[in-house]
């Protein structure tokens, strides 16, 4: 799990890379750009939630941690609904839909990486 996490990691970071990229050379699109920014930003968090709620989940099956759970679910959606607040409060600097977008990404890019990652291994 952690190469495709690392793989995953990487090319989040690059479409951040492309997105500052865009940023810079193409004023028309900056309030794309950083909508999107943001967004990839927030599901780069909760990508890591995730991952540590699964690491918890695993470790509790095991026996070795009798821990409660908290909310998993509830700070990932605090964390959209974060990004949503703050691209309506600054509508000029960030775009709703690209901010929104961005927080759906992380998933996608962490199915292909799997499949990338287990196409290779078979």
């Amino acid at each position: 799990m952690d190469k495709i996490m690392n793989t995953a990691v990487r090319s989040l970071l690059f479409a951040m890379g492309v997105c500052l990229l865009v940023w810079a050379l193409m004023p028309d699109l900056r309030t794309v750009a950083l909508g999107l920014l943001l967004g990839l930003a927030a599901s780069f968090m909760n990508a890591f939630l995730l991952r540590r709620r699964v690491e918890m989940i695993t470790l509790k099956a095991a026996g070795g941690n009798s821990r409660r759970m908290g909310m998993g679910l509830g700070s990932r959606i605090a964390m959209v609904l974060l990004v949503a607040m703050v691209a309506y409060r600054f509508p000029e600097d960030f775009s709703m839909p690209a901010a929104l977008i961005g927080c759906m990404v992380m998933p996608f890019i962490l199915l292909v990486a799997a499949y990338i990652h287990n196409r290779n291994k078979l």
